[in-house]
């Protein structure tokens, strides 16, 4: 389905109990709302689960950037409202625990609690050239540079190993993923400085971070648990960035409860 919030047309997806109440999830960078679909799963019988195609991905529009973290955020909370959603849970991972982090600051009175997934508050001065040579490998030579790098920091060497058809499923997910919304994200995300806001997020959040992540390491989750007040950190052993998709039962074990207990059922 299809609704036209924040000046664009978002594709989103609307599923589960019609009574239940509901979840936001949203998706990383290069990749869309169908690496979701074990967790929606996992969620339908109890919970409303509201998943979307990020502005820039998969079947929503994706004008040119760049895009700022405000604009991102406001996109969420806007399909919440064209949905008819006053109030979710929100889980994000990655770009989308980013957006978490701006919800839980712009939008408190919207959400029951967050859930922020494999990411980061902050992008150190020294790691903003490593988005800049993306942007400029994208810009001349299409998604298809990004496969090779992003799986090694996706996904555990045991599971590039052992699970091809992962490897398939997340490398074509980059390659269909729109250039201008992949560069758009990208300068977003090397901007990236909210660390020293996060106290004034009031809501249950959890921390959720693989083990082994290179792309946003266990100490970045760290910062994030230790700035906002009440949090919890959950360090998941032995997976790496896609942790959802890597180990989706273990996944759910820290994600159910906590939703359990906060989502205003």
């Amino acid at each position: 389905m299809k609704s036209t919030v924040n000046g664009i047309d978002i594709n989103y997806e609307l599923s589960g109990a019609a009574d239940g109440p509901v979840v936001v999830l949203h998706h990383p960078l290069a990749t869309n709302l169908t690496c979701w679909d074990e967790l929606t799963a996992a969620l339908e019988p109890n919970y409303r689960v509201l998943r979307l195609d990020a502005r820039g991905h998969g079947k929503s529009d994706a004008p040119a950037g760049p895009y700022a973290f405000e604009t991102l955020a406001k996109d969420v909370a806007e399909l919440m409202t064209a949905c008819g959603v006053q109030k979710a849970s929100f889980l994000g991972l990655s770009m989308g625990g980013m957006v978490g982090q701006y919800l839980g600051l712009l939008y408190p009175e919207r959400f029951n609690c967050l859930l922020l997934v494999s990411t980061s508050s902050r992008i150190p001065d020294e790691a903003q050239p490593l988005w800049d040579q993306r942007i400029h490998a994208v810009t001349t030579g299409g998604m298809v540079t990004q496969v090779e790098g992003a799986i090694q920091r996706w996904v555990s060497p045991r599971a590039i190993k052992e699970n091809p058809a992962l490897v398939e499923r997340l490398s074509q997910m980059i390659k269909l993923t729109p250039i201008d919304g992949y560069v758009g994200w990208c300068q977003a995300i090397r901007g990236l400085n909210v660390t020293d806001r996060l106290g004034a997020i009031r809501l249950p959040t959890r921390v959720i971070v693989g083990e082994i992540d290179p792309a946003t390491p266990v100490a970045a989750s760290q910062a994030i648990h230790d700035a906002i007040p009440g949090s919890d950190l959950v360090i998941v052993p032995g997976v790496s960035h896609m942790l959802h998709n890597e180990e989706p039962e273990l996944f759910h074990s820290h994600v159910l409860p906590f939703l359990d207990a906060h989502a205003g059922k």
